[in-house]
């Protein structure tokens, strides 16, 4: 049985990827992808018993997105959602389930070829027609017509063996681009989980670096949909894999406590904050805080010594 954090994390998902697929605000879509991110990875558990102040005192979550997050405790559905649903026909949402298809490809289909359903976008494979739009190209669309043939629809979790030759060939590209000083992936794969989300990686660069790396990222990955791109953050979902990647460039003085954040597992980053609150600290992505004073963070050690606990390997924090 999922969990409300896990249920309210798909909604935020399906409604970035509809407002999405009616071009809508970007930082919007961005807000919704990022607090689905949380629910799963960070947020403590949601109950019934769960306030809007509660709600509101966690990292990104602003009055409209813990309104949402209430309603769907007290009534198993979100409005917005629905109305975003009925603007939409299904046939056409469900391609956002074929694999190598986002909301971005999905709109580019419907605008130019008026392709409404899974039988549409077979037809207009088949004859050519898919292959003659830009960031699509043949072997594309026979990756599409061999996803519907089989009935393919995208993952929601990778095994790791799938999952590691991508991850390594990422930290090598970034450690090579001048100006990064540290790569680490995070998340469930730094925990050597048998299966993986998304990949979470961290880094600390320069603002140019960053911009070197999505760059760099888009020629290695011959096919892939950029989510999000910028100083402090890289998001694209890499296909046929259908892997999405977070990389998250930090500042140095916070880079072991973003990596023990995000390397997680949530119930062991509870533990972690309210060990730190009962020794008079503040401890979150960006470091450990006294008084609102940063007092480390540069490394997981770090932490670990100032708040006089032993060090936990990342696949012992489960």
């Amino acid at each position: 049985m999922k969990s409300y954090n896990e249920e309210i994390s798909q909604c935020f998902n399906e409604i970035a990827d509809l407002m999405s697929l009616l071009d809508e605000n970007s930082f919007k879509i961005r807000a919704y992808r990022e607090a689905a991110r949380r629910l799963t990875q960070e947020f403590e558990p949601i109950t019934k018993k769960s306030t809007k102040i509660e709600l509101m005192a966690m990292p990104r979550i602003g009055e409209a997105l813990a309104d949402k997050i209430i309603q769907y405790v007290k009534m198993g559905k979100i409005d917005y959602l629905e109305r975003l649903r009925r603007q939409i026909p299904k046939p056409v949402r469900d391609l956002l389930k074929v694999p190598h298809l986002g909301p971005n490809r999905v709109r580019d289909l419907y605008i130019n070829l008026g392709i409404k359903s899974k039988s549409d976008l077979k037809k207009y494979a088949k004859n050519g027609r898919i292959a003659e739009l830009p960031g699509f190209g043949d072997k594309l669309v026979s990756q599409i017509l061999e996803a519907l043939e089989r009935g393919q629809e995208k993952k929601k979790r990778h095994d790791r063996a799938e999952v590691e030759p991508i991850a390594k060939k990422l930290v090598t590209l970034l450690k090579k681009i001048k100006g990064v000083k540290k790569v680490d992936v995070a998340g469930s794969y730094r925990r050597q989980a048998p299966t993986v989300g998304d990949l979470d990686i961290l880094v600390v660069g320069s603002a140019a670096a960053a911009a070197i790396a999505e760059k760099q990222i888009a020629k290695t990955f011959s096919d892939l949909t950029m989510l999000a791109g910028g100083e402090t953050k890289i998001a694209f979902v890499i296909f046929p894999e259908n892997l999405q990647v977070d990389i998250r460039f930090v500042p140095e003085e916070s880079y072991g406590a973003a990596l023990l954040y995000f390397t997680g597992n949530k119930d062991y980053n509870v533990m972690m904050r309210k060990v730190a609150i009962e020794k008079g600290y503040l401890l979150n992505e960006y470091g450990l805080f006294e008084d609102g004073e940063y007092v480390a963070g540069r490394t997981e050690k770090e932490v670990y010594e100032k708040l006089d606990l032993p060090i936990k390997l990342p696949k012992q924090r489960r």
